[in-house]
Order: structure tokens, then C-alpha cells, then sequence
């Protein structure tokens, strides 16, 4: 009995320790947490009070920060600088998305994080930092690493001390300078090497993100990580810097056969593929102001051709290598982000034609197979262009072809033709002068009209590619529209051009051009008269139009040419003169 009851004790007191133990534990978990509470209170009220004085600081910076700068003027900017000054780096810009995609909701936690990479050279400091305030405001903080700037080696003052203290106030912001000049290929590596995030964004100091523009390329990205996609690129206009937004309906990116990019409409296939404007859809070329990658699958295609110098053809070459290593290359109307379009004010060290051209070169030898002879051709009539790759320049190319190798890059040039940019018109062997055909008095171009009549429109190329406004001349001396592979005859009741049947013998009417400048001139046909056996020279002429179809319109007329000196309304620029009898071979006795 004794035994029983100090058992019962013994449970008892061991029941009374455990209870007490965990009331104690609970107690001081409670004063634990409590504690933590308390010091997590205080660390964010702290950051609270450093972020407003932050804030605090940096709204008085840019109260005084452009009042006595010292920078270049205007002009050198080709943009009004003076303007961008005054107005707010933190603004309110129209809303350019379509509708659809006003109304979609992102789960930002399951995207990818990024890193902005924006390399700058003698960039405006009020666009530079109006493009990095854009995107702190419209990108949600847990999917922003950082914002990288690169200083280029620019030399402008502002670009030093100002910007300096001004980005130490921002958060994510990190400002790199390099020791020499880099150009903006090799200066957008230098920020991806040192960058944190998922997935990158590189980005041009003058622009601006439109609001939600993030969620929507990393949903694709996450998707399909052999991405790389471009938001819907909007205007801001360089002498007002108002955000005007796309004046074009859904673009596509294409290029020209000296490697530009150009601007194209949506393409039927296209369309019907994608199904509504607001999704996204397949590009032929980035337009290169604003891109955005996987790192991971970046690094391992091999970045940006670290061979390539300055600037030019890094937009074509990275989309071309996605398309044929077998990824893909979007455009996302989602998406928005404004870019200043100004004439070109990058500065380079060394001949600007040979460095581009030499850049172009790499493409054309790496990923266009028997469709460089194009490139080649179309550059050959400019003695500017005529060089050649060195042999380091060699040396640097074959490790590209041995990264291109090792990825598996087995699709060529012909599927990309075929597949992603039918609509590009592949140009016929034979032709010489070829492409759009502007007047270089009005800047207008020729156009058939639906009746086939050749007439006048305002709508040309311009960094746009409009195949139906395609003509060229062939070495059989004549005149064809290449959409159609009809030829342009005269008709002799009114001496206007008009689409017909391509004669066998086309001894009637033989074209030329009669040069003044590259790809400049008349455009000449000599018309046989068989009844007096005598040749006769005229010339394309643009007119107001007398005769009764098309009256009063713009049209394409033959009239005697004015060989002292032709009118200005007689002299026209083709887009391209095709020299197929090209050499960009080194010299035999180069080291």
C-alpha cells in the first residue's frame, strides 16, 4: 500500500515538473517572440526614418541638382536636354497597354527576379536618372535585384560627382565605372557578369517603363527559359520628351540586307498563330533599346559577341542566334517601355562605317548560310564598307562558331527565312538596283496602286519594310515589282508606269540608272521606236497627274530626261545597288 501511494507521488511530482517546465518554456517563448517583436519594431521604424530622410534628400537633390550643371549643350544630344531638365524624374505617362492587359493579375512571388543592366556614354543625367526612377516606381521591390548603370569612360562632368552622390541615395542602385572606353556591347557584359538577379534586362539610358511592364516578358521567360523578348517599344518624342506612346499596330522587328533593323506589319500567319493583339508574338530581330533574358541560358549561348565593338548589329545577331540555336525571340504588347528615337549621337573610337560594318560582317558569316551573298552584295557599292576581318577578328569569330557548335545551334538560315520572316522577300539574283525607290525631292516613294498602276504614297521605309513597295532593275534591263514578279511597262496613251506581262525580247524598253551618288539617280528607259528605228531616252518622273485615271494624283510618269541637269522630281534613291562581283577577302599578305 505504502509503495502504491509513493508511486502515485512520484507520477504526481514528475506531472507537476513537466507542466511547469512547459508554462516556463511558454513564457519564455512568449518574452522571446515578444522581445523579437519589439526589435523588428524598431529596426523598421528605424528604416522608416532612413528611408524618409532618403527620400527627403534626394527630392532636395533634385530641386538643386540641374540648376548650375555643367554639361554640354543641346545639340550635342540630339534631344532638348533643357527641357528633360525641368521636368519631373518621377512622372505620370499615358498608359499605352491595350485594354486586355489592364485587367490581368500577376502572382509576382512565383517570377523570376531581375537585374537592369543600363550602360550610359555622355547620356542626358535628367534622362538617365528619369529611366531609373521609372523602373524603382513600376517594378514590385521583390522582384528587383538592382539596377546596374555602367559609366562608359564618360567624360562629361555631370556624369561624375552629381550622379555620383545622387545614386548613393537610391535603393538597388549600383553605379560601375569602367576604365576605358567599352562601348555599349562590351560595357552591357561587364554589368551581366556582376549581376544578381534571375533574369536580365538590358536597357538604353533614355527611356522610360510604362507601368506592369516587368510581370509580363518574366511570365514568358518562366515559360521558356530559350526566351528572350522585347516589351512593345513606345515613342517619347525628343523635343517635347512627351510619352506618346506606339503609333504602330502590333510590330514585328525584320531586317535589311545590309543587317538594319526595320519595323514590319503583323504578318496573316502571325495573327492567326497568336489570336488576339494583346498576346505575345513572334519577332524576326530585337529592336535593341530594351530586352530582356534568362542569365543562366544567356551565359551559356555566350552573351553578346564580346567580338563585336561599339555598338551595331547586337540586336540582329542575339535574335538570329536564339531563333537557330532553337529558342524563340517574342514581342510582348503587355509590356511598354518609351524610347527617346533621335538621330544617332553615339560616340565612337575609330571609323564608325568600318566597325559596323565589320560587326555585321560576323552575322552574315555566322548564321545567314548562302544568304550572306545578300548582305555582301548590298554593302559592296559603298566604298566605305569594303574591308575585312583581321586575323584576331578571324581568331574571335571561330570561338563564336565553336559556342554555336557546342549548343547544338543545327537550324539554318533557310528554316529562319521560311519560318519566322516569310514576309522578307528573298531578292533574285539578277536584280541590280533594288528595294523601295524614294524621290529625293518629296520623299515620296513608289507604290502599285490596286488597279496596277505605278503611284506615289508617303508610307515608306524609313526603318520600315513594306514588300509591296518593292522594285528593282535586273541585268536584263528591266523593270519588275517583286511582290508580284510582274514587270512595269509604259503605257503609251498617258506615259504612265503600269503592272504587265515581262516580254521575252524586251528590246522596247530597256531601264538603267544614271548615277550621281551610290544608290542615287534617274531612273532611265530607253524606248525603241521601230517605225523611225530610233531610241529615245526618258526618264521617271514624279507628277501631278493630268490624265483622266488617277487625276490630280501623285503618279509615276515617264518624261524626256533633262540631261543638263535633271529635275529634282527625275532623281530618286533605291535602297539597295546589289554588286555581286563583291571581295571582302584579307589581302595575301596580311600577318
Amino acid at each position: 500500500m505504502r509503495d502504491k501511494v509513493i508511486r502515485k507521488w512520484v507520477v504526481q511530482i514528475f506531472l507537476i515538473s513537466v507542466i511547469t517546465t512547459v508554462i516556463l518554456m511558454l513564457h519564455l517563448s512568449r518574452t522571446q517572440t515578444h522581445e523579437a517583436d519589439t526589435k523588428r519594431a524598431i529596426e523598421n521604424r528605424k528604416q522608416q526614418i532612413l528611408d524618409k530622410l532618403r527620400l527627403e534628400r534626394v527630392h532636395e537633390l533634385q530641386m538643386t541638382i540641374f540648376q548650375q550643371l555643367k554639361r554640354p549643350p543641346d545639340e550635342k544630344y540630339n534631344i532638348n536636354v533643357s527641357m528633360s531638365d525641368r521636368l519631373p524624374l518621377e512622372r505620370d505617362i499615358l498608359d499605352s497597354r491595350p485594354e486586355q492587359c489592364k485587367h490581368i493579375v500577376y502572382n509576382v512571388n512565383a517570377l523570376p527576379t531581375i537585374t537592369v543592366i543600363i550602360p550610359f556614354y555622355n547620356e542626358a543625367l535628367s534622362m538617365l536618372l528619369r529611366t531609373v526612377h521609372s523602373i524603382l516606381t513600376r517594378t514590385p521591390s521583390v522582384l528587383l535585384k538592382e539596377i546596374i548603370l555602367v559609366n562608359d569612360a564618360s567624360p562629361n562632368e555631370d556624369l561624375a560627382e552629381p550622379l555620383e552622390k545622387y545614386v548613393k541615395l537610391l535603393p538597388k542602385v549600383q553605379l560601375v565605372q569602367t576604365m576605358k572606353r567599352e562601348g555599349l556591347i562590351r560595357a552591357r557584359m561587364i554589368g551581366a557578369g556582376m549581376a544578381s538577379g534571375e533574369v536580365l534586362m538590358f536597357q538604353d539610358a533614355h527611356t522610360e517603363n510604362n507601368v506592369q511592364w516587368a510581370e509580363p516578358l518574366l511570365v514568358e521567360i518562366r515559360k521558356n527559359k530559350m526566351t528572350v523578348i522585347q516589351p512593345q517599344i513606345d515613342a517619347i518624342e525628343q523635343w517635347t520628351i512627351e510619352y506618346t506612346g506606339s503609333q504602330m499596330d502590333v510590330p514585328r522587328g525584320g531586317f535589311t540586307w545590309d543587317l538594319r533593323y526595320v519595323w514590319m506589319r503583323m504578318p496573316e500567319h502571325e495573327r492567326k498563330r497568336v489570336g488576339a493583339v494583346w498576346k505575345p508574338h513572334r519577332t524576326g530581330t530585337l529592336v535593341g533599346c530594351a530586352l530582356m533574358v534568362h542569365k543562366e541560358t544567356f551565359f551559356k549561348l555566350g552573351g553578346f559577341d564580346d567580338g563585336m565593338n561599339v555598338w551595331g548589329g547586337e540586336n540582329i545577331e542575339l535574335a538570329f542566334r536564339y531563333w537557330l540555336c532553337g529558342g524563340q525571340v517574342l514581342n510582348h504588347p503587355c509590356s511598354r517601355v518609351g524610347h527617346v528615337f533621335k538621330p544617332f549621337a553615339y560616340s565612337f573610337d575609330g571609323d564608325r562605317e568600318v566597325i559596323v560594318q565589320k560587326n555585321q560582317m560576323r552575322i552574315a558569316e555566322l548564321w545567314m548560310d548562302d544568304w550572306k551573298k545578300y548582305f555582301y552584295a548590298a554593302t559592296y557599292a559603298w566604298v566605305f564598307k569594303r574591308t575585312y576581318l583581321n586575323k584576331e577578328e578571324r581568331a574571335t569569330l571561330e570561338k563564336r562558331r565553336q559556342i554555336k557548335e557546342s549548343n547544338g545551334c543545327r537550324k539554318g538560315f533557310k528554316w529562319y527565312m521560311d519560318t519566322i520572316v516569310q514576309e522578307i522577300p528573298t531578292p533574285k539574283m539578277e536584280a541590280q538596283y533594288y528595294g523601295e525607290v524614294t524621290n529625293l525631292k518629296s520623299e515620296a516613294c513608289l507604290y502599285l496602286a490596286n488597279d496596277s498602276y505605278v503611284a506615289m504614297t508617303y508610307s515608306c521605309f524609313f526603318h520600315r519594310l513594306f514588300p509591296e513597295n518593292i522594285f528593282y532593275i535586273d541585268t536584263n534591263g528591266r523593270l519588275l515589282h517583286q511582290k508580284s514578279q510582274e514587270c512595269i511597262r509604259i503605257e503609251t496613251s498617258t506615259w504612265l508606269l503600269k503592272l504587265g506581262p515581262c516580254l521575252t525580247d524586251n528590246k522596247d524598253e530597256k531601264w538603267d540608272v544614271i548615277s550621281t551618288n551610290f544608290y542615287e539617280g534617274a531612273i532611265r528607259v530607253k524606248i525603241f521606236h521601230p517605225n523611225t528605228q530610233k531610241i529615245e531616252d526618258m526618264c521617271v518622273t514624279q507628277v501631278t497627274n493630268i490624265n483622266k485615271v488617277h487625276y490630280r494624283e501623285q503618279m509615276a510618269q515617264v518624261l524626256p530626261c533633262e540631261t543638263d541637269k535633271h529635275s529634282e522630281f527625275q532623281l530618286w534613291r533605291w535602297q539597295y545597288k546589289f554588286d555581286f562581283n563583291y571581295n571582302f577577302d584579307p589581302p595575301q599578305n596580311e600577318d
